[in-house]
């Protein structure tokens, strides 16, 4: 679904107070963007302005109007949308490093976030049975991580973004650290983006991030032009927590995961992202 057109028109106009939140889907990406937001706006807008986190940090690659996806769009009428945007902007991808629009020399930053790959399949499982615009599939968890495994998107996101992994200008963050300490990722990602915020800001934004917060009021801040995202009894905020979906694999599922990380990633790349290493 990425419009590559459109990312190349964007590109010269990125802005060097510009963050793309880069990741692979199911990794924590809302909740950080969420975060983002919130700490953007040092707490004040409890109610992501009444639109949703996506009319405020906009999914760049994609055509602004979810209900007309598909459909013909003036990629100048993107580009006049986006320029609105008042600084900082926050945009919100699933792409590879180098398909960010970000010309030679830019300051922008980039932001991205990695989980547990063994959490993950079981995350996009259920997050595709319950979206309104997702791909039909059968209620048949072994199929879809088969077709996971054989996508292997996942694997190629951490790959490319890998080589990059000490560039002063991004930040790794992963969801078992969020999880752990989100006070501390918090501050982080302050110091990394040098946005103003101050201590009793920050003790309004972390409410506003909890699972609990976030799950009660996921209906209008995941709604997409006015429109539920979601069917009927579905939620896209499950459980929150470690491990749970890790759970959900056989034996040889969870091997086969581990071996293909084994095999596809540097050993320190392999650790780190199952949380066996330390933080970058």
């Amino acid at each position: 679904m990425c419009h590559g057109a459109l990312l190349e028109a964007f590109e010269p106009t990125t802005r060097a107070s510009d963050v793309f939140c880069a990741t692979a889907a199911k990794c924590g990406q809302t909740w950080l963007m969420t975060l983002m937001h919130h700490l953007r706006t040092r707490g004040q807008d409890p109610n992501l302005g009444g639109g949703g986190l996506l009319e405020l940090t906009p999914w760049l690659e994609l055509p602004r109007s979810m209900a007309a996806e598909g459909e013909h769009y003036q990629v100048g009428d993107r580009l006049t949308e986006l320029e609105a945007f008042p600084d900082p902007r926050v945009f919100k991808m699933h792409v590879l490093w180098d398909e960010i629009p970000r010309p030679a020399g830019s300051r922008s930053r980039v932001v991205t976030i990695t989980r547990d790959p063994r959490d993950v399949p079981y995350s996009m499982f259920r997050h595709t049975l319950g979206s309104r615009r997702g791909p039909d599939i059968a209620d048949d968890f072994d199929a879809y991580f088969n077709r996971w495994m054989k996508f292997g998107y996942y694997f190629k996101v951490v790959r490319s973004f890998w080589p990059h992994r000490d560039d002063p200008l991004l930040l790794w963050l992963r969801y078992e650290d969020l999880q752990r300490d989100l006070e501390q990722q918090a501050w982080r990602l302050v110091r990394f983006l040098g946005w103003p915020v101050s201590e009793a800001e920050m003790a309004q934004v972390l409410p506003l991030v909890s699972f609990d917060h976030m799950r009660a009021s996921e209906d209008s801040a995941l709604k997409r032009d006015g429109q539920t995202y979601w069917k009927e009894g579905s939620r896209f905020f499950r459980e929150g927590g470690m491990g749970k979906n890790r759970s959900r694999l056989s034996d040889e599922q969870e091997r086969r995961l581990v071996d293909r990380v084994r095999a596809e990633f540097e050993p320190e790349c392999g650790d780190f992202v199952m949380s066996l290493g330390n933080a970058i």
